[in-house]
């Protein structure tokens, strides 16, 4: 395969973006200089997009590359927004998480789409088909290509790394854009097929059949291969200094991702060479779509025990008096969080909900620290003080609004509760963990007096 003299110059300029992006921001991460690795990753993006650019408008044309555009686009607020959506209680830099979007739609699948060209010219140099590049690299090089950008974020910054959870989210925004940028490219050929062969209505036609199939059936399946790895890449993360652990849970998780990957593109190529279509539809509801909701359900209940995982870690706190039994409860579960945020907007306003949710959310920050310390992961002893000053003060906003509540304090082992004859007594706490009333309840039934 010969390449043309402008493909030549495309090729070389990208290589130099992405040679220079790495420098540079190999450069930021050395000096901590957030600019300059901005900066850097901003060039390796550049670089990777310039070569799929290329390769999409050579292939099929600006025209089809703009409508291939916009099909891929139609899916993605679905697919980037069930990933933030599934980490949104956690606090992550947007920058980690537009990261690994970015590498996953322009490094990764430049890489993979040079690969598994370079594979299907030796398939046919050596008379074999070039449909079987679908099942013998790009499960390899595609898989590999998406994990490689958690993994830095696992090496550079582990601090927002710290579970299974965390994996997934960053594996899941990599695996999301992917799909997306690969999406462009088919979209943009079936607008183009359909064009050639009618007019540009078939185009249109072929476009959208596709985005019903990938777009929207199947739009997962990416993210939920490069979830297999994202379970290896989370307990690694669970296990501070054991090297050979870490390393047998990220690649044991990575050839099963690589296997269902293989499984899913043979299914449509071993369907075409049988004269059977329907083999990759079979599968869908067969094997995928069952994997897909299990999947789901983990990827929910790891979400709710980072909850449990706040109550577990914070429990001393109750005892050394600076949070009382209710606020750890309501910090149990992410049903309890919201029922707390509206009890804050009742009583305080949008302020009082915003507290409350600043609140939780530097109770979240305060558990991290503590369960990373469990683990023995380094952990920072002012980042908690300075998260448990953020606590204080967001309680600070909300607190003595409701007018049931009488004032009260906690010691950590009982209330101290201001009475309405004016004097402060101390009362147990009760069985259940909410704030008690010094006041009798109103009957349940009107009382008859004789």
């Amino acid at each position: 395969m010969n390449l043309s003299t402008t493909a030549q110059a495309i090729l070389a300029a990208a290589g130099i973006l992405a040679l220079g992006g790495i420098a540079l921001a190999w450069i930021g991460l050395a000096r901590k200089a957030r600019g300059v690795l901005i900066a850097g990753t901003l060039l390796l993006f550049a670089g990777g997009g310039t070569v799929l650019a290329w390769a999409i408008v050579e292939g099929a044309g600006a025209r089809a590359a703009a409508v291939g555009l916009v099909a891929a686009l139609l899916p993605a607020p679905i697919l980037v927004g069930t990933f933030l959506w599934l980490g949104r209680y956690r606090r992550r830099p947007w920058l980690i998480l537009a990261f690994c979007f970015g590498w996953g739609a322009c490094v990764s699948t430049a890489i993979s789409l040079a690969v598994n060209t370079g594979a299907a010219v030796l398939l046919e140099k050596n008379d074999l088909d070039q449909n079987l590049a679908a099942v013998v690299s790009a499960p390899v090089i595609e898989e590999i290509s998406k994990l490689l950008g958690p993994l830095l974020v696992f090496w550079f910054a582990r601090r927002y790394l710290t579970g299974t959870l965390d994996a997934i989210v960053y594996c899941g925004l990599a695996g999301a854009g992917f799909a997306v940028s690969e999406n462009v490219l088919y979209a943009s050929g079936a607008y183009l097929y359909g064009a050639e062969s009618l007019d540009a209505a078939a185009g249109v036609a072929q476009v959208t059949i596709l985005v019903v199939v990938r777009g929207l059936a199947t739009m997962f399946a990416h993210p939920l291969m490069t979830g297999l790895s994202a379970i290896g890449l989370g307990r690694a993360a669970r296990r501070p200094g054991r090297k050979g652990r870490q390393t047998a849970w990220i690649i044991g998780m990575l050839l099963c991702g690589m296997g269902l990957h293989a499984l899913w593109n043979g299914s449509s190529v071993l369907g075409v060479k049988l004269d059977m279509p329907a083999l990759w539809f079979a599968l869908y509801p067969a094997f995928l779509a069952p994997l897909f909701f299990t999947m789901v359900g983990a990827a929910l209940w790891l979400r709710a025990a980072d909850a449990r995982r706040t109550q577990t870690a914070l429990a001393p706190m109750v005892a050394a008096g600076q949070v009382s039994p209710p606020e750890l409860a309501s910090l149990a579960t992410f049903s309890r969080r919201a029922s707390a945020r509206a009890w804050a907007h009742r009583f305080a306003g949008p302020n009082g909900e915003a507290a409350m949710k600043e609140f939780q959310r530097a109770a979240s920050d305060v558990a991290e620290q503590y369960d990373l310390a469990s683990i023995g992961r380094p952990w920072d002893e002012r980042y908690v003080e300075h998260a448990v000053h953020r606590m204080h003060a967001a309680r600070a906003v909300y607190t003595g609004a409701d007018p049931n509540t009488p004032p009260a304090l906690w010691d950590g082992r009982k209330y101290h509760i201001t009475f309405p004859d004016g004097q402060t007594r101390p009362v147990e706490p009760p069985a259940q963990p909410v704030m008690p009333l010094p006041l009798a309840p109103p009957p349940a039934y009107p009382v008859r007096y004789a």
